[in-house]
Parts: C-alpha cells; sequence; structure tokens
C-alpha cells in the first residue's frame, strides 16, 4: 500500500508541477498544433490534387461545353436570322416578279386580241369585198344574160310584128344596141 500512496503522492506533485501553461504541456500543444497543421496541409493536398482538380477539369470541361453550345445556338440563331431575312426577300422578289409577269401577260394578251381583232377584221372587209365583188360579177353576168335574153326576145317580137321586112340579122343588131344602151348604163353603175 505504500507504493499506491507513494504514487498518489507523486501524481499529485507532478499534478502540481504540471499546469496548463508549463513548458512541457506548451510543448505538447505545439507538437499538437504542428500536427494538426501538417493533418490539414496533408487532407489539403490530397483534396487539390486528388479531388478538386479531377472535378474543377470536368467543371472546366462543362463550361467549355455549356459555352460552344451557346455559341452554337447564338450563330443558329443569326444563320436564322439571316435565312428567314433572305426567305423574306425572296418572297417579296418572287411577289414582284410574279405581279411583273401577271402585268407582262395581260398586256401580251391585250396586244394579242387587238392584232387578233385587226387580222378578224380584215378578214372580214376581205371576205365583204369578195363577196361584194362576186356580187357584182354575177350582176355583170346576170345583166349580160337578160340583155342577151331580151335582145332574143326582142328580135323574136319584132319578126312577129314586122315580120320579115326587116332582116332578122339587122334586127337582131339593133334590138343589142338598143338592149346595150339601156342595159349598159346600169352595168356601168355597177362597175363604179
Amino acid at each position: 500500500m505504500i507504493n499506491m500512496y507513494s504514487m498518489i503522492l507523486m501524481a499529485e506533485e507532478s499534478a502540481e508541477e504540471s499546469s496548463l501553461f508549463s513548458p512541457d504541456q506548451m510543448g505538447g500543444y505545439a507538437a499538437t498544433i504542428l500536427l494538426t497543421v501538417i493533418n490539414v496541409l496533408l487532407v489539403f493536398l490530397f483534396f487539390k490534387f486528388v479531388l478538386f482538380k479531377p472535378i474543377l477539369g470536368v467543371i472546366k470541361k462543362r463550361e467549355e461545353l455549356i459555352a460552344s453550345q451557346l455559341k452554337d445556338a447564338e450563330d443558329s440563331k443569326a444563320q436564322a436570322a439571316l435565312n428567314a431575312e433572305e426567305s423574306k426577300q425572296a418572297i417579296d422578289d418572287a411577289r414582284v416578279e410574279a405581279s411583273q409577269i401577271l402585268e407582262d401577260a395581260r398586256t401580251d394578251a391585250e396586244e394579242q386580241a387587238k392584232i387578233i381583232k385587226m387580222k378578224a377584221k380584215e378578214e372580214a372587209d376581205e371576205i365583204i369585198d369578195r363577196a361584194q365583188s362576186e356580187v357584182l360579177r354575177m350582176k355583170k353576168v346576170s345583166i349580160e344574160q337578160m340583155k342577151d335574153e331580151i335582145s332574143d326576145l326582142a328580135v323574136e317580137v319584132a319578126g312577129r310584128v314586122i315580120g320579115d321586112v326587116v332582116e332578122h340579122d339587122k334586127l337582131k343588131d339593133l334590138a343589142v344596141k338598143h338592149t346595150e344602151e339601156l342595159v349598159g348604163e346600169e352595168v356601168d353603175s355597177l362597175g363604179e
């Protein structure tokens, strides 16, 4: 028991000698602080090189991908706006061209209609002129035939009335002469 008692006494003495700010305790604190700082540095380096560097690389690649996609989207938007403007211009040009084509077609159709009307009028005038010429010719022929028939009839009538006093040929000549004088004026007026 003495031993125990002496140990307790020694512990009490040593407890009294060692306080919180004793050099022994300060050395222990410094060692603990140094080990903690080293541990924190090691953990920091471990996280930095093992965890943070790959994670930051993935984040950077993701940022680059997003930036690239945004740039592509902006380029696509600009291209779509340009295409829309070109399409609008093409539609406007097509409308102008279509209206010009319609106007040209309308003008051509009107000119063709005028030409067709003129040709039809000319052909109708020619047909009318030919018909009038044919009518005049047929009228002259009819008058000539009538003149011959009238002359023959006059000679026959005169031959029955007068008899054989005047020769038949002379009578015919006289009838033709008088018939030509009467009918000739009519034929001449038709020719004019």
